[in-house]
């Protein structure tokens, strides 16, 4: 039978009357029809893809939306309907590379750029972009990466993000680099990244946690520089433990050079009962809240939001104290227990630590979060002590630490016995 521009327009018809009367299953047919006719035809696209939405056939509503795009790129709404649909498939980097689509269809368009912005907040934690506007951290990184890194070397990058560590160690003079990163999102930013400035056939990005890395499968070999910066606030929390610890044991060679070298966990006492606050609450305006601590973390430490330098909200006082060192020059131990004389240097009743660190990156290059700036990335953190201790000037205390995923403080008069 032979069909008309008419034919179409009528199925058409008979579609959007469909759709506006609620009858999806009229609508489908009629929009189907027409599909087969001309599967080109823009409305009859659209609305199968709408129709495939409200059914809740995201992979459906995905193709129809992408023959829309195919056929228009100013269709404005399908951009929206498009990402949404691969977000409820939990396929984000494709969500996220429509929007940037759309961005460059519409640049002044100010609620693409928003949902652009929401759905990049709601798929990964928002401090990759002040981390790597930290010019002392990449800097120092830089620095040690140049002195360490030789030519003809295989360079093995951990949590490469960006691929910023691992671009430093191509250009450097690396044989090859070979940077893991384990978050499906970043691992296409990566590549994307590399590509724009021409390191492609000198760096190859692995889908993988470090510890998934298979040497002659990932790696040709194993590697002679290990660059990392799994840190967070406290050193310890993005599992930079069990990372070096597997690299040592299956991925470097047994002269590797590390990035960093080792590094030092320091801490005080500082007084601060708002911090404690967070963590406690009895009554407020005349009410009993206590079933909200329910909700604490006590034993988890924070963005401190203070530092050395004293405020209205808190006092320093006892002098800085070192926690703990770390020898990443060999398999570091995944729990660890130490002690340390703590010297106080004004009265008052000690509530937390303060804690920062120094990166030892390579031989006279240090990165330090002790005093940072407003505009810098890293800040202290801060834990509470569960059993708060009052403090006058010139006693002696002994902080006990055990680490295993967390931190347990304990601080005590010297000539008493700790419970490690």
């Amino acid at each position: 039978m032979t069909t008309t521009p008419d034919d179409l327009k009528s199925l058409i018809d008979q579609g959007m009357k469909a759709f506006v009367a609620g009858d999806r299953v009229a609508a489908r047919y009629a929009f189907k029809s027409a599909h087969d006719l001309d599967p080109t035809n823009l409305t009859a696209n659209y609305y199968l893809a709408a129709i495939a939405e409200d059914d809740n056939d995201a992979p459906e509503a995905i193709r129809y939306y992408l023959s829309v795009l195919e056929q228009d790129p100013s269709v404005r709404q399908a951009y929206f309907q498009l990402a949404n649909a691969y977000h409820i498939l939990g396929r984000k980097w494709e969500a996220l590379t429509v929007f940037r689509r759309a961005e460059k269809q519409f640049p002044q368009d100010r609620e693409i750029l928003f949902y652009r912005g929401q759905l990049a907040a709601r798929t990964l934690p928002g401090w990759h972009l002040p981390m790597l506007a930290d010019k002392a951290r990449n800097d120092a990184y830089e620095t040690a990466i140049n002195a360490k890194v030789k030519p003809g070397d295989i360079v093995l990058d951990i949590g490469t993000g960006s691929g910023l560590l691992a671009m430093m160690a191509a250009r450097a003079g690396a044989a090859h680099v070979y940077a893991c990163e384990a978050e499906e999102f970043m691992v296409e930013l990566a590549r994307e990244i590399i590509e724009l400035n021409g390191y492609q056939d000198k760096i190859t990005v692995i889908a993988k946690h470090s510890s998934m890395l298979v040497i002659g499968k990932d790696m040709p070999r194993k590697a002679d520089v290990l660059i990392s910066e799994v840190f967070d606030r406290a050193l310890v929390g993005e599992g930079v433990l069990p990372t070096f610890q597997h690299a040592w044991m299956e991925l470097l060679t047994e002269d590797a050079r590390i990035i960093p070298e080792s590094a030092t966990l320091y801490g005080a006492l500082v007084e601060c009962p708002h911090l404690q606050q967070f963590h406690h609450i009895e009554t407020s305006n005349g009410f009993d809240l206590s079933p909200m601590n329910t909700l604490a973390e006590p034993l988890i430490y924070k963005d401190a939001l203070i530092s050395l330098e004293e405020s209205d909200y808190h006092r320093v006082l006892s002098e800085p104290f070192t926690i703990n060192e770390f020898n990443f020059r060999t398999a570091p131990k995944l729990i660890f227990r130490s002690k340390c004389p703590v010297n106080i240097v004004k009265p008052g009743r000690a509530d937390s630590i303060l804690m920062w660190f120094d990166l030892h990156l390579a031989p006279g290059v240090v990165f330090s979060t002790r005093d940072t700036k407003l505009h810098d990335h890293w800040r202290q953190a801060s834990q509470v002590l569960l059993d708060p201790v009052d403090c006058q000037p010139g006693q002696s205390f002994m902080l006990s630490t055990e680490y295993r995923n967390y931190f347990d403080f304990l601080l005590q008069a010297e000539n008493t016995t700790d419970m490690y």
